[in-house]
């Protein structure tokens, strides 16, 4: 009994306990700490920009004859930052079984950037920096994520273009879209929220240009009832002041 509860307590401490599978480094402690800091360094972003897809035929030129041009179509450019002499750094995705190795000499002034066409899906990078010096090359220093986010087909919509600010009219956006009915839903739900908003505001500006339309007409007489009421006020007081005095003598 005490040995199969001995047992049970040793599978569950290899199941909740960590374990590092890295092989201890064959740099020393000062060099680690030295390699460490030059990975963690090393940075990564995308831009959307607009990638040659080859050449099409364009005919609405005005002229009826079809020209040769160029086409572009959108996709991101990936760059890494910082990668020097003493690092390089492989790239991976969950898209496909794609490896890029970049070194200092394949970059231009330690930024590597590369352009991708993967705008259909949500594609996760992992990008690990490696160590390029002393006795431990090859060993991995730093591990980054990039996600770079999906083309929304809703944004070409007609009804987007007076939505701009709607999450799902964006051109990109970074998670999975919504169904079409789910879409239409909310953006019906969104304008009848801001149509309300629109008609409270026009009925607070109707109620200030009514008040300002009365006082336009009405000002001589306000004015007069102003200063009746304020001499009246005065005199008021004045008498009061007035029979206080004589009722202390």
């Amino acid at each position: 009994m005490k040995k199969s509860l001995l047992g049970a307590i040793l599978v569950f401490a290899l199941i909740i306990t960590p374990i590092d599978t890295r092989a201890a480094s064959t740099c020393s402690y000062k060099e680690q700490a030295e390699l460490n800091e030059i990975a963690n360094n090393v940075k990564a972003n995308y831009e959307i920009v607009d990638i040659y897809d080859g050449m099409t035929l364009n005919f609405e030129n005005g002229t009826g004859i079809a020209e040769e041009i160029e086409s572009y179509i959108k996709g991101f450019k990936i760059s890494i930052l910082n990668i020097t002499d003493d690092i390089y750094v492989t790239v991976k995705n969950d898209y496909n079984s794609e490896v890029q190795t970049f070194y200092k000499k394949d970059t231009r002034d330690g930024i590597a950037s590369f352009e991708s066409k993967i705008t259909d899906v949500l594609v996760n990078y992992q990008i690990e920096v490696h160590s390029n010096k002393y006795t431990c090359i090859g060993e991995v220093y730093s591990k980054t994520q990039l996600k770079t986010p999906i083309f929304n087909p809703y944004s070409d919509l007609e009804i987007c273009k007076n939505n701009s600010s709607f999450y799902y009219c964006q051109q990109f956006i970074p998670s999975e879209n919504i169904s079409s009915n789910e879409f239409y839903e909310r953006i019906d739900k969104l304008n009848s929220e801001s149509g309300k908003k629109e008609r409270e505001e026009e009925e607070k500006q109707s109620l200030i240009d009514k008040i300002k339309e009365f006082y336009k007409k009405n000002k001589i007489m306000i004015h007069t009832v102003i200063i009746v009421v304020i001499i009246s006020g005065v005199a008021t007081t004045v008498i009061l002041i007035k029979k206080r005095r004589s009722r202390v003598l």
